[in-house]
């Protein structure tokens, strides 16, 4: 090798480390820089204040964590403020007062059951083995006042406290209000317009705080250890919907919070998480227009359902669930009408709600005059009457064409009729990062992201095809005191 060759390597490798050091002092330079330019420092981040995020946020201070609430919005948005805030669980001083008997396991194979066993079994076992010492949380920390267990149908029996509205308030407002006043009693942080916008991580992706776009700008913000993100679900998000139910999903009405627009997704997914029950939500009927909810009517067991053309598209026997998936799926313009007539044994609950709420129905002496009022096609409409009639007597309904169920089937014959509109609404969605038992995010390799928490309806795992009423709140109150915990553990491992 000759003497030219020696000093180009020579320079080469001098250069090479030289480049090197001058890179390791530059990255110690922007890694300090960065420090001195975080414009706050906790011990865990709350992304959501709702009452995942909130219960997420007292426990976590009162386990010793100084902690902060980031909110997108101007205040709560999510969906528990539409919410009637019911909790469901079991083993409470409410079920024992009232003699109301239950189990553990009794409660865990039900939430099993409305999952179609595709719940995750871990999950919904933590569920069922914290939710009665989180109903009780809820009344000896919080104040949260629950009325009396009403008998009500598989699944939620008597197994539903209902949080007491206050001042023409949902129940669920007034879960949210209890739990904000408990934050300001222990002088918990609650930043308003606050939209994280990316989680910072270090070089072992261990999450490290989140960066927050403000009515000033975007701040960086850290957390010893780690965020808990709370923001819900994706309903609220056309693209997300689209891209992880179906086109024809994202025609639905929205029946909760306008807010709930997936960061769930989008600040997880460049870590490498693991998202499942991705097609997963539940559906409920409601009019766009009004918000008025004819539930009631659709699980009363009287009448027929058609669509605008005049046709029957589903079982009539279907829950409100199905039958708002399924005339979002099946009609192009997601509206449908429930013919019945003045037996109907609910009437007297729904016709109320519409005349409140200055929503169109129709009301007619005859079916014919009853299409004229709401513009349904009248032969066509008069024929699937006449069909249904005719079947009922011949006891054949379960021959026509979809096949109608009902167990108790009742004829449209006593006038006057009634049309009542409906479409199909999106409540909230099932899917999520996957969470452990922890409410640690896990990621593709099966590992817990270091410093990532899920709660509420952020997190996927723990609900499939349906829920039980109740279960949501119940699933935030359980996971938000568990990720809080968690957090001011995990703090105080990280200071020793």
């Amino acid at each position: 090798m000759s003497k030219i060759e020696m000093s180009r390597r020579g320079l080469l490798k001098t250069s090479i480390f030289g480049a090197a050091s001058v890179a390791a002092i530059g990255a110690a330079g922007a890694a300090k820089a960065a420090e001195e330019k975080t414009d706050g420092a906790y011990d865990a981040i709350v992304l959501g204040a709702g009452p995942s995020g909130l219960i997420t946020a007292i426990t976590a201070h009162d386990a010793g964590a100084k902690v902060v609430v980031f909110e997108k919005m101007d205040r709560p948005d999510g969906n528990a403020i539409y919410a009637l805030g019911s909790v469901c669980g079991w083993g409470t001083r409410h079920q024992k007062e009232q003699g109301i008997e239950d189990t553990a396991d009794a409660f865990y194979a039900m939430m099993m059951d409305i999952s179609k066993q595709m719940g995750d079994k871990a999950l919904n076992r933590c569920y069922t083995d914290n939710i009665t010492a989180g109903i009780d949380w809820l009344e000896s920390e919080i104040g949260v006042k629950f009325g009396k267990i009403r008998p009500m149908p598989y699944p939620r029996l008597g197994r539903t406290c209902r949080v007491v509205g206050d001042k023409g308030l949902t129940g669920g407002a007034a879960l949210v209000q209890k739990l904000l006043e408990a934050c300001r009693k222990r002088g918990i942080e609650i930043r308003y317009e606050h939209k994280a916008i990316e989680l910072l991580h270090n070089d072992r992706f261990e999450v490290t705080g989140v960066k927050v776009l403000t009515p000033e700008g975007t701040k960086c913000f850290t957390a010893r250890a780690g965020v808990a993100i709370a923001t819900g679900g994706f309903s609220a998000n056309p693209e997300m919907v689209d891209r992880y139910i179906g086109g024809w999903a994202t025609r639905m009405v929205l029946r909760g919070s306008r807010s709930t627009t997936g960061e769930n997704i989008s600040l997880t997914l460049p870590l490498f998480t693991k998202f499942v029950n991705m097609d997963q939500f539940h559906s409920g009927p409601i009019v766009g227009a009004t918000h008025v909810n004819p539930a009631d009517v659709l699980n009363s067991g009287y009448g027929v359902q058609v669509n605008t053309s005049g046709e029957r598209f589903m079982d009539e026997n279907n829950t409100y669930v199905i039958k708002a998936r399924t005339t979002a799926q099946r009609t192009l313009d997601n509206f449908a009408w429930v013919i019945v007539d003045s037996d109907c044994s609910v009437l007297d609950k729904v016709i109320p709600k519409f005349d409140r709420l200055n929503n169109p129905y129709g009301k007619a002496d005859t079916i014919e005059a009853l299409c004229k009022s709401v513009n349904l096609p009248v032969e066509r409409v008069t024929a699937v009457v006449k069909a249904y009639n005719e079947a009922l007597k011949k006891g054949e309904l379960d021959k026509m064409n979809p096949p109608c169920t009902y167990k108790k089937p009742h004829p449209i014959a006593k006038a006057p009729f009634y049309a009542i509109p409906f479409q199909g609404g999106m409540t909230a969605t099932f899917g999520g990062p996957l969470i452990n038992t922890k409410a640690e995010v896990q990621n593709l390799d099966r590992r817990s992201i270091p410093g990532l928490y899920a709660v509420g309806n952020s997190a996927g795992g723990i609900f499939f095809h349906n829920y039980a009423g109740g279960a949501q709140l119940g699933a935030a109150t359980v996971f938000g005191r568990i990720a809080g915990n968690e957090l001011a553990r995990r703090a105080k491992s990280l200071k020793a």
